[in-house]
Parts: C-alpha cells; structure tokens; sequence
C-alpha cells in the first residue's frame, strides 16, 4: 500500500479467493447520489485465506500481526485521532479499521461489515445489482463522507521536524546548527532548490528530512534499552506497521531489472536518484561538500541517546536511510507543495476511480476532483480524510468480510508509481506508453547537412515556442507519452495550447510520411496545405504559422495517424532487436516463479506499455466531422409549455409598470419581447423592484441563514478578491443551485425553465466550442485568441469552484464537477446579464428583448416612479414600439463581443470592427518607460474608421520609441490582411444549410477582413509627424 505523492496506485492479483472476488468486484456501481461512477474495488478478507501477490515484497517481511495492528490503533486514538462513525442499516455504527490484505502487500483501510453469524440489514442487502439504477443503490459509505481525522500531533512534515530540531531553543532536542547543516546540504545537492524553504521546497527534498526523522525515531524504538528515558520512541506503534524493507521503487534496482526495463529515460532517472541519495548521506561527492545527512542523522540520535553508548551501525546506514525515504516517497501525501506524512492515510491502496456521465437530458463532463478534496488540512494543521468515491454493499458477504476502501491517487502515468511508489498497476487509467520522437518522421535527419525543410520546421517551432530557442539543429520531435485513447501526457494545460501535437501535426507536414498525408487528404489539397505552411513560416507570422503549420484542417487527424504509425514503428523497433512480446511473457513467468520482485515489476512495466503500444497502432480512424454538430432546438409545443408557465410567473411578480409580454420569436432567437400597448421613444415599458431581479442580494435574501447554501453564498459574496466584485461565482453557485438541484421547488423555475438548456446552450455559445472549430473558422482572425482565452478563464474559474470543499458538499459533486453545467451558468450570466449600479442582474422578462442594430444603446437604471410610489430598474424604449410589435434593444456592442459572449452576429452592425489583439509594450520595447500612457501595456483594439486607426498608430510609436510609426502600422495591418484573405481562400462554402454558428464564424472573418482593407486605406490619409 503505497501512499499519494501525486498520486500512486497498486497492483492487483488475483488470489485462491479469485473467483468470490470477481464476483465481489463485478458490482462495481455509479455514485448514486453524486454522479460519479466510481470504479468500486472491493476484496473480501476471508480469515486464514492467505494470497500472495508477486509484484509486492513477501509479506514475511512487513510487521502485519493483531498485536501491532491493535497497537497502532490504540495509539492512534489516545494521539486524538478521531473515526468518524459509517452508519448502515437501523443506525448501526462502526468505524473504518486497517487489516492485512497479503495480496495487497500488507495492510489495507478496510470497513469490517458483519460480526459472528450476523447478516446485513435488509434493506441494504441487495442480492443482484444487474438492472438496478444507480439512484437506487444504497451506499454504504457516500462520495465526501469523512472517514476518519489525524490530529497535527501526529503528521510529520518537515516544518514539523525543524519545530523540533532548529525552532524550539527549549526543546530538549534542540540542534543549534540543524537548519544551517541540513540547508547547506541541500542546496548543495540540489543547486536549484531553495533549501528548507517554507515554501517552494522540494519534494524529494522533504522526503529525505522526513526519512531522517524517521531513522532517528526507528532507532529509538529498535535500541530502547540505549537511549536515555529508556522508554520507547512515542512513535513505535506507527514504526511497527510500516514496511521493515525497502520498497522496490525505481532507484532500487539492478542492472537487470533497467535492461528489462529497457527505457534510458527511467534509468537515468533511477540510477541518478540512487546516486544522489547516496552523496547526501555519505558526502562522498563533489556534489556536497562539507556535511552529510548521515553526521546530521548521528547528531539527532546522540540528542536522545545515553551519554557513552555508541550508535548501533544499523541506526546510520544507508540502506535504513534508502529504506525510509522509500517509505516516505509512497506514503507521504502533498497538499498545495507540502508532504505530510500521515498515519492510517498512508495506508489507504490504490484503485483506479472512473468518472461517468450521468445519465440524464444534459450530458454531464465530470472533472476529475482534486486530491486535496478528499485530504483537508484543517486551520489546526490536523487532516480530514474523506472517501473519493460511493462504497456500496457486495453481492455476497461470509462472516469475517471486510471491504477494502480504496482511492485514487490521481491522473499520473504508471512511470510515477514505478518512480516513486515501488509497483506497477495491472489496471491504470492513466497509464501511457513512451514513443521515441524519431519515430515521427519519415526519415532520420542527417547531422551536419543542410535540409531545407528540417531548418523551415526548427524555424517555426521556435517561433511557436514549441522548443528551446538555443536548439541551433532540429533532428527529432521530443518523446511522447501517449494513452491507448490516443491522448497525448501533458500535451498542453491550458487552453488553445498543445505543445505536442502542435509539434507532431508540423513535423508530419513537412517530414512526415507523403504517403500517409496524401491518403489522409486528396494529394492535391496535402500539397496546398505543405505551400501553406512554407508560406507562413516564411513570413513570419507567428498567428499564421499556428494556423498553417500546426491547427490547418485535418491537423487532429494527422496526429492520430502519426501516433498510430510512430507506435507501430517503435513495436517493430522491438521486434527488430529480438524484444518481442512473447519473450517478455516467459521472462516475466520465470521471474515471478524465483519470486525476484524487482524483476517481475520491470517486466510488468514493460508489458503494459508494449499493449498499449499495440493498442494504438491497431486504433481506427474516429474523427466525426465538425458538421455533425446539430442545432438542438426544442419543439414549439415545449417552448409552448413553458411560456405558459413564465406568464403566469411574470404575472404573479405584479411589476409596477409593464408594457411587453413573452412570445415565441423562433428563426434562432426562440423567444422575443412584444409590445401590449405602444410604446414611444424614450417612455418606460418595464420596471423591476431590487427584488424581483436575481442578483446577489436576491440570491441570499430568501434563505435561511443558517443553511449550508446562504453560509457557501455569504462566503464567495464576502471574500476580498476582485473577481467577486460583481457577484459572478455567488450567482453561478446560486444558479446550479436553482437549476439543478431544486429545479421544480425553486422560486424562479419557470424563469429557469423558460432559459436554454445546456445542450441548446451549446448548440451555438462559443464558451462550448471545440478548439479544433474555433481554428478552422476563425483561423485569421484575432476573435480566435479571444474565445479561447474566454474559455480558460471560464476553465480557471470551474477549477476554483469544483476545488472547494463546502461546494461540492453543499451543491453534490455532480453538480459542481460538472464542467458543462458550470459552462451553462457562465454563458448564462455572460449572455443575459443586464448591468445598473454597477452590479449584474438577471432580469426576467427584460431579458427576453432581442439585439437589432437601431436606436440608441440600451439603458437601464434605477428610477423612481411618478408618484414616488415605487424604486425599480427601468428601461426606457430606445424607438417607438407599436402595440403588437417586438421590442429590440441596441447593444452597441461589435459583432466580436456579441459572438464571443451571446453566440450571434447582427448584419449591418454600426458598431462592427475588427478586433486587432496581440500586440504589447515588453520592458526590452524602446518606448516600455512610456507604457504608463496606456491602461494596459497589451491593448485590445476596435479597427473600423480613421480615429481606431490613429489610436493603433500611436500605441506603435510609443512601443518602437519613434515620431512616426506608419510603417509599423502598415506592417501590422498587412500581416492581418494576408491572414484573413488565406483564411478567405480556404475551401468552406456556406449556406442555408450551414449551421448559424459556422456562418457567423465565417462572416467575422470576412468582416475583419474588410475593415481591415478600409484601414490600410484610410492610413494613408494620416499626415506623417513632423
């Protein structure tokens, strides 16, 4: 059982029991009341069952007996550690236990079900899961249920250690030159490191104070009869349940198991390690000089040790000190940087957890929650440990079962466990196969000769950022790591940005396999989009090179294809060198028969990438066109439906003054506001009191103020954090809140109802879009950078929100996990929201008055009537509206920002221009000690007439420090010019037939392009400065 780092997982092996476990393992069920389909791992313990798993150390060698577990409980608890009570069936309760589970290679969390001859309750017995919904399954143990509490007292950290050792002048144990000693070696060892840094330290530097500590500690409790109080170390109940060997990480192997391995990454990697552990502790290398951990580690125990006893050599060695380290890289958990070694969570194993759709009208994206959700560090540093998952019952349960509670340790591929865990999955998720960059291009490029198209493919990576900008040669791609879904590791972490397969989509245009392009495209269109990207590169152009080289239409598909062929080519690799499949199989039998641990855990590593290897290269080809994608409109008689019910809801408000009603508008805009008596310019036609509009206050005003939601609300409306100015997260919370949780309940469901779903939303709101769409109709155009920055704010913001503990509890994790629904309620506010006292609102009825291009710029403000009767929001007409007719409102916003956060364009738009982003003043610029001039020194800009075309001219002057920067100017006009008539010459034809949001791309591009040619020709009529 290996504990997180980022996380770990375990290796299962089907023990004499294997049957009853698959039996057991085959109910693997949904989240019932959250939404998340958890993969449930469920082992029987049968007592005198005895399994061994070949992947983990014999479990002769771990310290498992009832004494000591019955010990380390005992002290657990008289340490402050708390259970949290499960409770199941008539209010019985029983707390959480650890239990030896050999084929898990030691002790396991475990829930004991059943005493002697007792059955479960009734009604949570359930004999035959098979066609049961998954709302129906009772858990036994719920998604966020705490599990149990560790008091601080307990947790080692590094600051805990220093607190000890290098703080506490009083503390009897007190080293004057700890921190001093133990800093200078580290930095030393680790010259980028910032030492014992409260923050920003490193992990394996933690691991090896933590390490320390523990020999120090181990010493203590294995020689007690040498050490001064000649009692035991406080920590030897928790000492005797942690493995007394070594745990078979990476850096314990031997030159067999790394050419079983056959990886020089991983063994560099394991070797170094080895290696440098070896140094700080012996101070054998150059590397550290002056000091050794293992003169740090002989002070500490001679602080505690009777004066005149020597030290037993066993308290000092270096293979205690690898032993500890290994212990401390698998068991220790990170929150936010920091390791906390921490008992009983140290012993929780692995399972994978698979996150599902739930089932229901608006297809849910589930992200995957964060560690640190299920692992709280409390304000008194003690840590709150919660199941990642629901728990249900078996199908079958034999006197004596326990079921073993798992966890996820987090998206990280096998190579992490291997590296820092010491085993390898049979089943992980996550786990991906290592592809040589060579295998990416058609043939090895020649060191020392000049290859044109290699030089236009370092060109323009570096110009993408994509490599070192040093690298004077290009020879080959970086390795990859890919799943057997095809998805490329840590290709990108944000956004619009995809290192990897922006690299791998431009290598295969221009050194890739013609063959296997042509196939992929008709040969002539392969060969324009080859010219294309010579093209872009050769100007310059870093947009247009993204565009041309690395996001040009068909791109995924070619890097699919160069994954597959690159994952065939590096199997034959294998197969050439006489490593086949086959052998690894007999190497691994043999090993796992000699019992040589190391041995089988490289060979299993091994087989494992060699099948997803093969899985990739036998893929098919499944890449829907972006023309699938189909309005998902709802039927009249619904929307019907639903405007019955909103009038009424409008009715009952009794507004003081309104003069529209709701009707069904159709042709896109679903529903429009319409005059009931005529309406003259500038006269008020609706008013809406403070609270009969949601906003924050709203939000709050109707809830009991004790409740878990109005103190989730209070607590995002009260934070002193800008980006709560406005309300936003308060309504978005709010907002799934109503939607989806009280749905029918809630005072404003008919409002809610009436508003598109998430699958209509996503029909035609940018914010839903796939990057791959974005580049194909927008590429040229500056709008592009703008969406897809939109959508990782809005990404940024769901993690921040699905991160917080008090939200998943209070709004259900399938609700707040879910990315499209958190979508929805952004592009909701985004879209609707109406502004006055600068604050937003969302405005029934108001809302539902659509965009035109006349009249003056909607207004709505506060106003009193009259009479001085009432105080409301009003809206004033901004033309005359005769009864009957519907009521638009100019938004006097660009067709960019209409799209970008509506999802529509208006034709003839007076206020249209070509958005112009990407420029800035840097501190290297000659006019950067000018930037203060500009409310930003990275600008956006409006290009339509003469005076946008100046304030673009004047922000270039400063920028290059000249008088006259026309030709800057031309050059930046020019540059987009040739972006967007490319973009124009691509081979996209639309229609009637064409979905809105394709034409309303295609018309931005065409746009820009037109307002951008007027520009070049108005320039000219700027006078040249003196």
């Amino acid at each position: 059982m290996a504990k997180k780092k980022t996380n770990a997982r375990h290796i299962k092996k089907k023990s004499n029991s294997a049957k009853d476990e698959d039996c057991v393992q085959r109910t693997q069920s949904s989240l019932s009341g959250v939404g998340i389909v958890a993969l449930l791992a469920i082992a029987l313990f049968y007592n005198g069952t005895s399994s061994k798993n070949n992947s983990r150390m014999s479990t002769t060698k771990t310290r498992q007996s009832s004494n000591s577990k019955d010990a380390f409980l005992e002290w657990f608890v008289e340490n402050g550690g708390t259970f949290h009570p499960i409770y199941w069936g008539n209010d019985r309760a029983v707390n959480v236990t650890i239990e030896a589970f050999p084929s898990y290679g030691g002790w396991g969390l475990a829930l004991p079900l059943l005493q002697e001859s007792s059955q479960p309750p009734e009604e949570c017995r359930v004999e035959n899961t098979d066609g049961i919904p998954d709302s129906e399954k009772k858990p036994i143990i719920k998604h966020l249920d705490p599990l149990f509490t560790v008091p601080s007292s307990i947790i080692i950290s590094v600051q805990s250690i220093l607190e000890i050792y290098a703080t506490d002048t009083s503390s009897p144990l007190y080293l004057p030159d700890f921190y001093f000693n133990v800093n200078k070696i580290l930095t030393q060892a680790f010259p980028n490191s910032r030492g014992l840094a409260k923050q920003g330290m490193g992990l394996v530097q933690q691991d090896v104070i933590i390490a320390i500590y523990l020999m120090v500690e181990n010493c203590h409790h294995d020689y007690t009869h040498l050490f001064s109080n000649n009692k035991g170390s406080r920590w030897g109940p928790y000492l005797d349940v942690l493995p007394n060997y070594t745990l078979p990480r990476l850096d314990t192997f031997g030159d067999e198991e790394y050419s079983a391995l056959n990886d020089d990454n991983l063994e560099y990697t394991g070797r170094n390690s080895k290696r440098l552990l070896g140094q700080i502790f012996f101070d054998d290398g150059a590397a550290v000089a002056n000091g050794s951990l293992k003169s740090v580690v002989q002070d500490m125990i001679r602080q505690k040790i009777s004066h005149g006893r020597a030290i037993p050599a066993s308290c000092i060695s270096f293979d205690t000190f690898h032993r500890f380290v290994t212990i401390v890289s698998s068991r220790s958990m990170v929150l936010k940087g920091v390791k906390y070694l921490t008992p009983l969570a140290g012993m929780i194993n692995y399972a994978p957890k698979v996150e599902a759709h739930q089932q229901d009208d608006d297809h849910s994206d589930l992200t995957r929650a964060p560690f640190d959700l299920y692992h709280t560090l409390s304000k008194d540093n003690s840590i709150i440990v919660r199941s990642d998952r629901d728990i249900f019952y078996p199908k079958r349960l034999n006197d004596g079962a326990m079921i073993q509670i798992f966890e996820d340790y987090g998206p990280v591929d096998s190579s992490l466990f291997l590296e820092a865990h010491g085993f390898a999955p049979h089943e992980n998720p996550n786990n991906c196969a290592s592809i040589s960059g060579s295998f990416f291009l058609r043939r090895n490029i020649a060191t020392g000769r000049y290859d044109e198209n290699a030089d236009l493919v370092l060109r323009a990576l570096k110009n993408l950022h994509l490599i070192h900008p040093k690298v004077m040669e290009f020879e080959a791609l970086e390795n990859v790591c890919v799943k057997q879904n095809l998805e490329v590791v840590d290709d990108g972490l944000h956004v619009g940005v995809k290192p990897a397969s922006d690299s791998i989509a431009l290598a295969s245009l221009l050194l890739g396999d013609s063959d296997i392009m042509i196939e992929s495209f008709e040969s002539e269109s392969f060969f324009a989009l080859r010219d294309k990207c010579i093209a872009a590169i050769r100007s310059g152009d870093t947009e247009r090179m993204e565009i041309r080289c690395a996001r040009y239409p068909g791109s995924g598909r070619i890097v699919r294809q160069a994954l597959r062929t690159a994952a065939g080519r590096a199997i034959a690799n294998f197969e050439d060198e006489g490593d086949t499949e086959e052998k690894l199989l007999v190497q691994f039998k043999q090993a796992e028969l000699q019992d040589r641990d190391r041995l089988v855990l490289a060979l299993r590593f091994r087989l494992e990438e060699r099948k997803i290897l093969t899985l990739i290269s036998s893929q098919d080809e499944l890449d829907p066109s972006l023309d699938s994608v189909k309005n998902k409109s709802m039927s009249l008689e619904n929307l019907d439906k639903k405007l019955i019910a909103f009038a009424s809801f409008v009715e009952s408000l009794a507004l003081p003054l309104n003069k529209i009603e709701p009707k069904v508008v159709g042709n896109g805009m679903r529903f429009g506001a319409f005059a009931t008596t005529d309406i003259e310019l500038d006269s008020p036609y609706i008013s809406l009191p403070a609270n009969l509009a949601i906003d924050v206050s709203t939000a709050q005003a109707d809830l009991d103020e004790t409740s878990d939601l109005a103190a989730l609300l209070r607590k995002y409306s009260d934070m002193n954090n800008p980006q709560h100015n406005d309300g936003f997260d308060v309504l978005v919370l709010f907002l799934l809140h109503e939607r989806f949780i009280l749905r029918e309940q809630s005072r404003w469901w008919p409002y809610l109802d009436l508003l598109p779903s998430v699958d209509e939303l996503s029909a035609y709101h940018p914010i839903f879009f796939q990057e791959k769409e974005i580049d194909r109709y927008l590429a040229g155009s500056d709008v592009r950078r703008l969406i897809l920055r939109y959508q990782q704010r809005a990404t940024e913001r769901h993690t921040a929100l699905s991160s917080d503990l008090d939200a998943n509890l209070v709004l259900g994790s399938n609700i707040i996990l879910d990315k499209r629904k958190f979508f929805w309620a952004t592009a909701i506010l985004d879209s609707r929201s109406i502004w006055w006292k600068g604050k937003r609102h969302l405005a029934p009825l108001l809302d539902l008055v659509n965009a035109d291009v006349s009249g003056r710029a909607h207004k709505t403000g506060i106003e009193d009537s009259d009479d001085m009767t009432w105080k409301a929001a009003v809206t004033r007409a901004s033309r005359h509206v005769q009864k009957g007719e519907q009521v638009f409102e100019n938004y006097a916003q660009p067709n960019y920002l209409l799209f970008t956060y509506h999802g529509f364009i208006l034709d003839n738009n007076p206020n249209d221009c070509a958005l112009l982003d990407g420029l800035s003043i840097n501190r290297n610029d000659p006019g950067a000690k000018f930037a203060h001039q500009f409310q930003s020194t990275a600008p956006t800009f409006c290009i339509r007439d003469l005076s946008s075309v100046k304030e673009l001219q004047e922000f270039l002057a400063v920028k290059h420090g000249v008088d006259d920067a026309r030709s800057y100017l031309v050059q930046v006009l020019e540059e987009r010019v040739a972006r967007l008539t490319e973009a124009m010459d691509t081979d996209i034809h639309t229609d009637r037939t064409t979905l809105p949001r394709v034409r309303f791309m295609r018309q931005i591009v065409k746009n820009d392009l037109t307002h951008l040619l007027h520009a070049l020709n108005v320039e000219s009529s700027i006078p040249h400065s003196e």
